[in-house]
């Protein structure tokens, strides 16, 4: 039984009572949640957490040397809420944690718009000094209150028109989850579990490897390379994919609905584990469109298997991408390189702090190359 102020809201002595990742409250501008469900799920780890369960964390929910929050992370507490702190009294001498983000978000977004000033005078398009979705929280609250994110998402699409769809896909980022489609037919085959990926994509990199070995031509040294080389190349090829196709701008019915099936699921719910990959069925016409392409190399490059070396290595590329992805979202490994720790953080910045940053999911290459690191 929770513990309350003659129903006026829940004492801090109850909030202390759950202090553990098994039972972990904690208060910010007055107001309890109950993140037992979401602490390893948090973008920033859950170590970080820890030490601050059953305490009132709004100052350490802003400070930017410990770890800075969005307004995207502020909503998604939203859905956590279990009530009010009793004898809460809003802040005489200081701004609220939300009036605080939204003041640093107003600053960051007048610094983006001097800096895009300033590039358009010397006509340079650097996609770096673009207004990010993530930090621009100008959508309209008639919109916002107009969607039902309790009902399917597709025939609600219609009333998100123009640059709010954008704006408001990246303002909701975090829900746990959503309902696509009112068929339950169609809705069921838009969830996957994440592993899949290895049963469908495993059998076809080593047949295409073995495939490379054995041509006329070839040997395996040679392939091998050309594998590594593939699986480099997917590097590129991810960056270019996430930043210029899933990150299009979008304003017309169709291409907001094409986004929205693409990548703009992924941004809505990157909690969920069933969404996290591609179903099977765009994989493998995926994977047979790359395919085709790669069976009309010429003869004498297929006689060296180079062709088939490389679709093994860029397939291997995409499978691992998959691994990482589910990794960044879902888990918490404390034995692993530093290096994935930090892809992990920049990619979580890329949700939660600036869509129009850290493109790159298996490596940050080419978002160092391209400076949107």
């Amino acid at each position: 039984m929770i513990e309350s102020e003659q129903n006026n809201g829940i004492l801090l002595s109850e909030v202390k009572k759950h202090n553990e990742k098994s039972n972990a409250w904690v208060v910010i501008d007055g107001q309890v949640y109950d993140i037992t469900s979401f602490i390893y799920d948090h973008p920033g780890g859950s170590d970080i957490l820890v030490e601050h369960l059953g305490e009132d964390i709004s100052d350490v929910f802003i400070d930017g040397q410990l770890h800075e929050h969005s307004l995207v992370a502020y909503n998604m507490l939203k859905q956590y809420s279990i009530g009010q702190l009793a004898g809460y009294r809003k802040p005489t001498t200081k701004p609220t944690v939300l009036e605080y983000i939204k003041n640093q978000q107003k600053l960051k977004q007048e610094k983006q718009k001097d800096g895009a000033d300033i590039n358009n005078n010397n006509n340079n398009n650097n996609n770096s000094n673009k207004i990010s979705y993530t930090s621009d929280n100008s959508i309209d609250e008639k919109i916002l209150n107009s969607i039902d994110v309790n009902k399917a998402m597709v025939p609600q699409l219609k009333l998100l028109e123009g640059k709010n769809y954008l704006k408001w896909i990246h303002s909701q980022t975090g829900l746990n989850k959503i309902i696509i489609f009112d068929n339950s037919i169609l809705e069921l085959f838009t969830r996957w579990p994440w592993w899949y990926i290895f049963i469908l994509w495993i059998p076809i990199i080593t047949a295409c490897y073995i495939y490379s070995i054995i041509q006329e031509k070839s040997s395996v040294l040679v392939s091998t390379v050309i594998f590594f080389i593939g699986l480099f190349m997917w590097s590129l090829i991810e960056y270019i994919l996430h930043r210029f196709v899933f990150h299009l701008e979008t304003s017309s019915y169709w291409g907001n609905f094409f986004h929205f099936f693409i990548h703009g699921i992924h941004h809505l719910t990157p909690m969920d584990h069933t969404r996290l990959t591609f179903p099977p069925v765009f994989s493998v016409f995926i994977g047979y469109g790359a395919y085709k392409l790669f069976l009309n190399f010429p003869d004498f490059l297929q006689i060296t298997g180079i062709p088939w070396a490389l679709y093994s290595g860029i397939a291997c590329g995409y499978m691992l991408y998959d691994t990482f992805h589910y990794y960044f979202h879902h888990a918490d490994i404390d034995w692993l390189p530093t290096i994935f720790k930090t892809i992990k953080t920049n990619h979580l910045n890329h949700h939660f702090k600036d869509d129009n940053r850290n493109f790159g999911v298996t490596s940050p290459i080419f978002d160092y190359v391209f400076n949107t690191i």
